[in-house]
């Protein structure tokens, strides 16, 4: 699935050792909702399968560039087929691959796989309230704070709050989210 300047691929087994890499920065996990935990990589290979498997009510994706270097993952989980919501989850990396838009190229990908193939109406995403390049982003993509989860998550020696993010997805004429480049 192409955007403009990234695309998601499924995660296959040879992305362990990356995958690891960035489970394992401090940097990258710490605002994640699994928080961060370092694991080694013979552990996380027992998760693999479950994270390649798209069959299910979540699918995730490597972030590749236009050059096609992995730099991140993304996915949209806890797919509800009744009530046709999800909940996103991104991150990047590769430190280089922060502050460039990507994230929001990323996200409209997401969007459009989400409505045009999954059927869905809703993303949620949860946000840790301190991490103010995430929520302008995300405000900037037309998601709204719907609540807030007080000192929800422990990250480094303090409690910190959640918001609760969301945007419903609209049909435009044509198909998808917004009138953007197609896959």
């Amino acid at each position: 699935m192409k955007g403009k300047e990234v695309h998601l691929r499924p995660i296959v087994s040879s992305d362990l050792a990356l995958l690891n890499k960035w489970k394992n920065q401090e940097e990258t996990y710490q605002y994640l909702g699994g928080g961060f935990l370092p694991v080694s990589v013979d552990i996380q290979k027992n998760w693999m399968e479950e994270m390649m498997d798209t069959t299910g009510s979540s699918k995730r994706f490597m972030i590749e560039t236009s050059s096609h270097q992995a730099v991140g993952m993304a996915g949209l989980y806890g797919i509800n087929w009744i009530h046709r919501n999800c909940e996103l989850g991104i991150f990047l990396g590769e430190k280089e691959a922060r502050g460039k838009g990507m994230g929001k190229d990323v996200i409209d990908v997401l969007e459009r796989f989400a409505l045009d193939f999954c059927n869905l109406r809703k993303i949620k995403v949860y946000v840790v309230e301190e991490n103010q390049p995430a929520v302008r982003m995300y405000e900037k993509l037309g998601y709204s704070t719907a609540g807030k989860l007080i000192e929800e998550r422990y990250i480094k020696g303090k409690y910190c709050s959640v918001l609760i993010m969301e945007k419903k997805l609209k049909f435009f004429e044509g198909g998808g989210v917004k009138a953007s480049t197609p896959f």
